[in-house]
């Protein structure tokens, strides 16, 4: 087919009424196809037009998606050698669609083509325009327009000083009647959907000059256009707001004082969430002077003045910001990463250790000790909850396309696409994937496809990094093999280095970093070492003193409750088996359970030899999730792999991520983030919660039920205890 024609309607029946009578009395001499997709339109006279016009491919989505998704789902229902892109308020002239088709014709490097655009009296609309500059934004969206309404910065970007009667390149045109080649399609991706209405055409014609194709004028073909510009009706009309929303999302992606901003990123990102956690401690601080001075009747002594808390202030701040540095938690590339519950505990209570400390040591007579001590719990809720806003405003703003990585992929496109099939929306990862550079299968080809959706266009070869790069302001490159010097040279390399590109390669000793390796030279050669280690120590004993304190408790709690099991046993009924357990990546373990005769794991309340294991250090409290029999390591999740190889391979745990709601297909996970496991968020605190009271009433280690017994090959012959079996202990 050589041309579809696509329209994107959302409560203008009428005029797409109009729109499609004049498609079907001036119809284009070859084949093609309308399609129409709808944005939940609420007007009755939308079902009127579709009996009319039965011939018409329709869409008819569930809610408003906006113009460029809309658009998008009409481009890829339908395969063409050309796109006309309508809006509903469009009219065809007859022969209009013909002569534009034969001009795309003999002009191959046109990506885009604009017609002339005709008003409803017949004068010609000011329909190509030139890119958008700081002062023409002043005079087109300000009073600066009102005073200075025939300025010539507005006359030179609506092209005025142009007779609009002679083909020419511009910068590019209105988005209400396009027409675009598949093959520039291919190469710069459809419309960005980040844009809900208006610069979407402003974005599609930028990338089309960028990827090497033109952006084409043609008085030779003429439509009607009924343009309402809803854009320039003041603030208190809804398309004056969309169009600003537009407008920043425009130069957050193309703006050059934008990208510089992006290209620091990191360092801005730590800096603001120390300026966070600086607000969490004076505000901790004086919520728990103010509840001090309320409860000042209840002591004895006066409270001090606020004033002489200012040098404990000052202390404070940099006491926190030296432990918090030191902690990692403001170590640049890892902010993605939330701060574990461990982590918040560690952070928080090194900080109130040596605050308490520090105030005795130093006899500071003129400070309140209650204030103190309201002050810690105060400040570990406020600093968790500061960071959880803080990660919620950026997955917000990346949600809606702002503060995304511009990334660039590179490696082979069947393996990319088998990853972008597997991520299917890359803002969760903060990233904007911009294209991919590939080399083609044979010399002679001249561009790869698209991958993802339609959305990841090929950029280029090898060779053409660098200039990619630049052109297209990528801030991240990602490597799915190793750059050689048949693909990438050294210099290269240097080049994305000191252009200071994030440079990220996806390998198989991608574990090294994670375990902490360093660069090393070793014989002259460059190398990777990893020295031995075992993790924390501090948060390793303190997970150590948590797990004695809670076996204490499991043993006296559940002693009751086990002594009269043993004294109403039943040996066909199995009350207590010993189950094999994987243990770790390479070794498995026995653990003995309390079980009810089907298999069910009894409540904490009955696991009297838990307390064994917590006491022995087979368990933690909270941890990963109890897996049964001598499983692979295939099987283990990441986060497990990568702490192994850190030295601090995670015990099982009575509790932990897996656990808190329970449905009948299983356990409902904890939500984590993509880059680590087991993350705690204050808006996750109340899962947690309920993870814990599922563990006392329900199933301690998430195993639900154990497989049945293997029966005795014979009366009296004890059962098997062959690996990944379970047999009664009793």
């Amino acid at each position: 087919m050589k041309l579809a024609i696509v329209i994107v309607n959302y409560n203008t029946s009428g005029d797409l009424e109009r729109c499609l009578e004049s498609l079907t009395a001036y119809p284009p001499n070859c084949a093609h196809e309308i399609v129409v997709v709808d944005n939940a339109s609420s007007e009755p006279g939308l079902a009127a037009v579709q009996e009319k016009h039965p011939a018409v491919r329709w869409i008819l989505n569930s809610e408003n998606l906006g113009y460029a998704r809309g658009a998008n789902l009409g481009l890829g229902s339908i395969q063409a050698a050309y796109y006309l892109v309508l809006n509903p308020d469009i009219v065809a002239q007859p022969g209009a669609i013909d002569s534009l088709l034969a001009f795309a014709d003999s002009h191959p490097k046109a990506g885009i083509i604009g017609p002339q655009l005709l008003n409803e009296d017949g004068s010609v609309q000011d329909s190509c325009r030139r890119f958008y500059t700081f002062k023409t934004l002043l005079l087109r969206r300000t009073l600066l327009g009102k005073i200075l309404p025939r300025s010539r910065t507005v006359d030179e970007h609506l092209m005025r000083d142009f007779d609009h009667a002679s083909v020419r390149p511009v910068d590019w045109v209105l988005g209400g009647c396009l027409l675009v080649r598949r093959s520039a399609l291919e190469r710069t991706g459809p419309m960005d959907e980040r844009f809900f209405l208006y610069f979407e055409d402003v974005d599609w014609c930028y990338r089309m000059w960028q990827a090497g194709y033109e952006v084409l004028y043609t008085p030779d073909a003429r439509f009607a256009h009924r343009h309402r510009r809803d854009s320039a009706k003041g603030a208190l009309h809804r398309g004056f707001w969309l169009h600003l929303t537009s407008l920043i999302s425009f130069y957050e992606k193309w703006g050059m004082l934008v990208y510089l901003v992006k290209r620091w990123r990191e360092p801005l990102v730590v800096f603001l969430l120390w300026a966070v956690d600086m607000l969490a401690l004076w505000g901790a601080f004086l919520l728990a002077y103010g509840l001090r001075y309320l409860a000042n009747p209840l002591f004895p002594a006066p409270l001090f003045p606020l004033s002489a808390y200012r040098s404990l202030l000052l202390f404070a701040s940099l006491l926190t910001t030296l432990t918090f540095l030191l902690a990692g938690r403001y170590r640049v590339g890892r902010r993605r990463q939330a701060t574990s519950f461990a982590a918040r505990l560690q952070q928080v209570g090194t900080v109130s250790l040596l605050l308490l400390a520090s105030t005795y040591l130093g006899r500071q007579e003129a400070i309140s000790r209650a204030v103190l001590l309201l002050f810690v719990p105060i400040f570990a809720v406020m600093t968790a909850l500061g960071e959880d806003l803080f990660r919620a405003l950026r997955r917000r703003l990346e949600r809606g396309y702002f503060s995304l990585e511009r990334t660039l992929l590179v490696g082979d496109p069947a393996r990319l696409q088998r990853w972008l099939d597997r991520i299917r929306d890359c803002r969760r990862l903060g990233i904007d994937p911009v294209g991919y550079v590939a080399e083609p299968p044979a010399a002679g080809d001249a561009a790869l496809p698209p991958l993802g959706a339609g959305e990841v266009p090929w950029l280029g070869r090898w060779t053409d990094l660098i200039e990619t790069v630049k052109k297209w302001r990528i801030s991240q490159v990602v490597f799915w093999r190793r750059p050689t010097l048949d693909t990438l040279s050294g210099h290269e390399l240097v080049q994305l280095r000191r252009l200071r590109i994030r440079i990220r390669w996806r390998i198989d000793d991608a574990w090294l970093v994670a375990a902490g390796a360093r660069p090393d030279s070793f014989g002259g050669e460059v190398s990777a070492l990893l020295e031995p280690g075992t993790g924390s120590w501090l948060h390793s004993l303190l997970v150590r003193l948590l797990s004695l304190a809670s076996g204490c408790v499991v043993a006296v709690v559940a002693a009751l409750p086990y002594v009269w099991l043993r004294w109403r046993r039943r040996p066909q009924a199995g009350d207590i088996r010993e189950v094999t357990y994987q243990a770790g990546l390479d070794r498995t373990a026995t653990l003995r359970l309390v079980c009810q005769q089907d298999g069910t794991v009894r409540p904490l309340l009955w696991q009297w030899p838990l307390a064994v294991g917590l006491l022995r250090g087979q368990l933690d409290v909270w941890g990963d999730r109890l897996r049964l029999g001598a499983e692979t390591r295939a099987a283990l999740d990441p986060a497990t792999a990568a702490a192994f190889w850190r030295g601090g391979s995670r015990k099982p745990g009575l509790t932990g991520p897996w656990a808190g709601v329970r449905s009948a297909s299983g356990w409902v996970h904890l939500p984590a983030d993509d880059d680590h496991d087991a993350t705690f968020s204050f808006a996750t605190s109340w899962f947690i919660l309920k993870s814990i009271v599922a563990t006392l009433v329900g199933d301690p280690g998430g195993i639900g039920r154990v497989p049945p017994l293997t029966p005795p090959s014979s009366p009296g012959q004890p059962h098997s205890r062959s690996p990944g079996r379970y047999s009664e202990h009793v």
